[in-house]
């Protein structure tokens, strides 16, 4: 590889310092947003992760066994989930026990961290 190559490389990777022509020119054709764009912005992402946490608790509610129909207490339903895996992780112990005092093998991968 010539030195022109290699110069063409460490230009193209390095970061951009802001003193070139082009990245002073480009910064200043882009447009800044307004207060009020920001806070648009702002409230849309919010309703966008409270939209995505409703749905979660409402995908939980579907899941977990005694929630459906009830009004959504996110305490309740966080609680309620918890118990739930707690028994599914303890049915999953009986089973294994189960499986190995009738002389089965049960890979670890299938227990219960």
């Amino acid at each position: 590889m010539d030195a022109s190559m290699n110069d063409r490389d460490d230009r193209s990777s390095s970061t951009p310092t802001g003193t070139s022509k082009q990245g002073s020119a480009a910064d200043k054709e882009k447009p800044r947003l307004t207060d009020k764009e920001k806070k648009s912005n702002h409230i849309a992402s919010e309703q966008k992760r409270r939209a995505a946490i409703r749905e979660g608790f409402d995908r939980l509610t579907e899941l977990v066994p005694g929630l459906e129909g009830q009004g959504r207490s996110e305490s309740i339903v966080l609680q309620k989930t918890v118990d739930f895996m707690h028994l599914k992780l303890q049915e999953r112990r009986d089973l294994i026990a189960e499986i190995e005092s009738k002389g089965g093998l049960v890979d670890d991968s299938f227990r219960p961290s």
